[in-house]
């Protein structure tokens, strides 16, 4: 089909045209693809056969340039790219071409280039081989389920093999055995990839055949056999196309035993219903696959009395469909705290299902001695689950379903996000949480809802890979309608009666010591000082001795209390541990003023650390204040950092940078102590007596409060 395109123009001037027009066409911007093992030949003309006597003044040459030897050239005669020789796909996938194009003119001479990629597809050229062995050999023991895989071969091709269009390359098997029972359990599965060769980076196709049973082998199954598998390259034109793989499969039967005789397991009579005693197995069980194997309990004896019998009713065993062990747990808690019923002895006996072979072992429950002693209607009362509480207090005191010890434990997790590690109220932290609804905690939801939950779980969590909860954020609790995973605002003391009494002691020493090095330095201070001390919080408007390092311009002089000061002539050192966001504190009404300073009510964002707003005092200076001032209420600031006292107004923090100068202190909610005990009973100043220190806390005005 030839398709011819008219357009009704002139041509160009050659002055006016476009080189690159002129050595290249314009719409053939596609690259290439050719076949390997091709004759030679054309393969893309590069000047329009139109254009070949346009402007024959000029002298047009084409060229080839690659990075490495390549077999492509230009037809002077023709101005076509041309194939010189046949290509190889294995040796080079695909080549960069640079075409040079040069005009000679009687001026000038002007070199015009563009980039070509040439691609080269696959033809199935190749046989396939063996990169290594081609026998594998199989043992096959505890995994015996059908769909099990056993065993790989690989056979390499260095063709390509096509997702989609499979003519060629196209890879048959054929397994060689004629025996009944082999082709009834046997068969061979095969894939297939592309990787680089280690040598040249050449994709190729790597067939990988792996030996797969067909149904389940019973346990007693035991022989030994070689399986042949031919493969073959159907679409490989040559004799060499064919591949002989070899398995030799061998088939051990399973043994069913305990590796011990018996077993003990210790119990406590405050156990609850569903309390789990411990686990039984038999050997290897957890690598068992394709047969089934149950569990059940019998008594050594079975000529026993009626009484006996009743005993042994306290516990029983369960076992999940898909598990391979046995769990042991508490079925009746009235004959568990029985007196008469002392320790209990069990035969646990095992079958496998489809050749009915038993094995058995002797277990012992030792019961402890303490008699329990429960209140007249406890024991009726239904149990909650543990789950329900949501914090450790109620926890560790509730009773509940599956508690090996009659209290649920609380385990406390971390508080990072949503973590495994959860914290939640579990009544065996052994089994639960641990992201496995056993056959125990599924025969009763509240059990373990963490593990066993299939309701709706509000917040931060990642649901189980069945069911439950896998992580959570803060703590998990769950009720029988859903589950919920918060962060628990509420502090609770984490510290038991020993943890306390060593706490409160510690405290009390650092208290004492703290009073015989505050007398200590308070004494030297008087003693070595000339100055009186400064007493009060009213110090920062009576100018103490400067105890703060500040430093001034050189021309900066002591100026009267009436000049104003230039917060930005000072260089206040930054104290990481108290300095606060100016951002973060909003100023309201003043509360007092004195002669160069005021305290005003404002409130603070998040103030150490603590969620919300704060309502605190903040102290400044007014306008008129001058750098003496400053100075007081710099040690007033270096002061307050070293006092922590009850009585005494706490200093939270400061902004000391980019602006004025604020200490943040504690707010007195009820103004003055004087004017306080006025409104609280009713008696007039003359109470207070007229020697009362007016330096106190909170004794006169608002402002002395601060």
């Amino acid at each position: 089909r030839i398709t011819l395109d008219f357009v009704n123009a002139m041509m160009p001037q050659c002055g006016e045209t476009d080189l690159k027009e002129l050595c290249f066409p314009r719409k053939d911007t596609s690259n290439p693809h050719i076949t390997e093992n091709r004759f030679p030949g054309g393969l893309r003309q590069l000047r329009r056969l139109s254009w070949l006597n346009v402007c024959p003044n000029y002298t047009i040459s084409y060229s080839v340039e690659t990075e490495s030897p390549a077999p492509f050239a230009v037809n002077e005669n023709t101005t076509e790219l041309v194939v010189t020789a046949p290509l190889d796909r294995e040796e080079s996938e695909s080549y960069r071409l640079l075409l040079v194009c040069t005009v000679r003119t009687e001026a000038v001479i002007t070199k015009v280039e563009t980039s070509l990629d040439v691609f080269v597809d696959d033809e199935d050229d190749n046989a396939p081989y063996m990169n290594g062995t081609d026998t594998a050999d199989i043992v096959i023991s505890f995994n015996r389920t059908a769909g099990g895989s056993f065993g790989t071969l690989s056979v390499f091709d260095r063709d390509l093999t096509p997702i989609i269009d499979r003519t060629h390359n196209k890879y048959v098997g054929t397994l060689l055995n004629i025996d009944p029972w082999v082709k009834e359990t046997f068969d061979i599965k095969g894939t297939f990839s592309e990787k680089k060769a280690a040598q040249g980076g050449i994709r190729e196709t790597v067939h990988d055949y792996h030996l797969v049973l067909k149904r389940n082998l019973y346990v007693t199954e035991n022989r030994t056999l070689q399986l042949d598998y031919l493969v073959n390259d159907t679409t490989y034109p040559g004799l060499e196309g064919t591949v002989l793989l070899h398995f030799n499969v061998t088939i051990l039967p399973v043994h069913i035993f305990f590796s011990n005789i018996t077993h003990t397991f210790p119990l406590t009579r405050r156990a609850s219903s569903y309390a789990q005693v411990g686990k039984v197995c038999v050997e290897n069980c957890r690598q068992f696959d394709g047969f089934r194997i149950a569990y059940r309990l019998e008594l050594p004896d079975k000529n026993v009395s009626a009484d006996v019998l009743s005993c042994h009713s306290a516990v029983s065993i369960a076992q999940a469909p898909d598990e391979m062990w046995g769990l042991l747990y508490v079925n009746d808690t009235e004959e568990l705290r029985r007196p008469e019923c002392q320790d209990l002895q069990y035969l646990v006996v095992v079958k496998e299902q489809h050749t009915q072979m038993e094995t058995s072992v002797q277990i012992q429950i030792i019961l402890d001695n303490e008699v329990c002693s429960t209140k007249v209607g406890q024991e009726s009362q239904p149990l909650l689950s543990c789950a329900e509480n949501r914090r450790r207090g109620d926890c560790e005191s509730a009773r509940g379903l599956g508690t090996t010890t009659g209290r649920c434990q609380w385990r406390q997790g971390s508080d990072k996000g949503i973590s495994k590690n959860y914290s939640t109220c579990s009544p065996d932290l052994r089994t639960c949480p641990d992201s496995v609804c056993d056959a125990v905690e599924s025969k009763d939801a509240s059990i373990c809802p963490q593990d066993c939950t299939k309701k709706t779980v509000i917040g931060g969590h990642e649901p189980g890979l069945r069911n439950g909860i896998q992580a959570g954020h803060g703590t998990c609790y769950c009720y029988s309608e859903k589950c919920f995973c918060e962060k628990e605002d509420i502090d609770e003391t984490m510290c038991d009666d020993m943890c306390k009494t060593i706490i409160a002691t510690a405290l009390l020493l650092s208290f004492i010591v703290s009073i015989l090095l505050s007398s200590y330095f308070i004494h030297r201070y008087h003693k070595n000082s000339p100055k009186p001390p400064i007493a009060s919080a009213e110090m920062t408007f009576r100018r103490p001795a400067q105890a703060y390092p500040i430093s001034f311009p050189a021309n900066n002089l002591r100026r009267g209390s009436q000049e104003s000061i230039e917060t930005d002539t000072f260089k206040i050192p930054e104290d990481p541990k108290w300095e606060f966001p100016r951002k973060n504190l909003v100023l309201g009404k003043t509360l007092g003023e004195g002669e160069f300073g005021k305290v005003v009510k404002a409130t603070a964002f998040r103030l150490k650390g603590k969620a919300g707003y704060t309502t605190v005092a903040v102290k400044m200076l007014k306008e008129n204040a001058s750098h003496s001032e400053l100075r007081d209420l710099l040690s007033e600031f270096t002061l307050l950092k070293q006092v922590n006292h009850p009585h005494v107004i706490k200093m939270y923090g400061a902004c000391s940078q980019d602006g004025p100068l604020y200490l943040i202190v504690e707010y007195a909610k009820y103004g003055s102590l004087r004017n306080f005990l006025r409104e609280s009973r009713k008696v007039g100043p003359s109470y207070m007596g007229r020697d009362a220190n007016r330096n106190s806390s909170c004794l006169a005005g608002p402002l002395e409060c601060y």
